[in-house]
């Protein structure tokens, strides 16, 4: 009798151990905090959960900074929900997270750091925050699901290749004040059709909308000065260009294009 009900607490206690939700319920953390200048900061996440929502646990719903590599190269995580009043998502947070589909982001981000998102090859993103004010360099690198269609009317700043080879846009409104389009920002977003650039931009950098294959047209702002060393390079499809300024022009800026309209 006594091995009987031996033998039935020790499989209890296994089946506990495959639910790890309910392990951190009871209280055994997968998970490591610290106090920062911007508030709760998740220094690492070792859990094994397919699907992490911040809001069901008590500690996480006050995480104001995704620390560096917290979840860099995790191959459980596919959902992730982050917390309500999140700021800060800081460089290779989600690096390399081969099976992560959907992040759900708050409209109190701030700042998405280098790498961040870097070939999260199945992440499918459609949106950024309302509140986002700068993206790092290589952030959604080779996330080739991600299908942004509109930056955030706050983001000042898009590092070099934060979406190189985003494959899944094919509009891009900015709707921000951007002066400076970076390094390879945007290069092989093959499926890219459309473009409404911001109003004050100065400068599109060498390679910015390189091999964007399926760009046919482009109507540049008034504000434009200078558009870099095959800024557009290899877009196959690129036939009309509008100018409303008179900006400087790199003499590769559209090697490989076949405009056969400028205006």
């Amino acid at each position: 009798m006594i091995r009987s009900k031996i033998i039935i607490t020790v499989l209890f206690l296994l089946y506990l151990c495959s639910l790890p939700t309910l392990s951190l319920a009871k209280g055994k953390r997968h998970f490591t905090l610290e106090n920062s200048q911007y508030g709760t900061r998740l220094v690492k996440w070792e859990g094994k959960d397919s699907v992490v929502d911040f809001s069901h646990i008590q500690e996480l719903r006050e995480v104001k900074v995704i620390g560096e590599k917290a979840f860099e190269m995790n191959k459980y995580i596919k959902q992730v929900i982050l917390p309500n009043n999140l700021l800060i998502i800081e460089k290779r947070a989600f690096n390399t997270c081969e099976n992560l589909q959907t992040v759900k982001m708050p409209n109190t981000v701030r700042y998405i750091g280098n790498s961040a998102f870097n070939m999260d090859h199945q992440l499918e993103l459609s949106v950024l925050p309302d509140s986002l004010q700068e993206i790092g360099e290589w952030t959604f690198w080779d996330c080739n699901k991600v299908c942004i269609s509109v930056i955030p009317e706050h983001v000042s700043k898009i590092g070099r290749q934060a979406f190189t080879c985003c494959e899944g846009i094919k509009a891009l409104v900015f709707k921000n004040q951007l002066e400076v389009i970076n390094d390879r920002a945007f290069s092989g977003c093959k499926n890219l059709e459309r473009i409404v650039f911001p109003n004050n931009l100065r400068e599109i950098s060498h390679f910015a909308f390189a091999r964007c294959i399926n760009l046919k047209g482009i109507n540049l702002p008034a504000s434009l000065q200078k558009i870099g060393y095959r800024a557009f390079g290899n877009c196959e499809s690129l036939l009309f260009v509008k100018y409303n300024s008179n900006p400087k022009v790199d003499s590769s800026a559209f090697m490989n294009c076949p405009i056969s309209q400028e205006k």
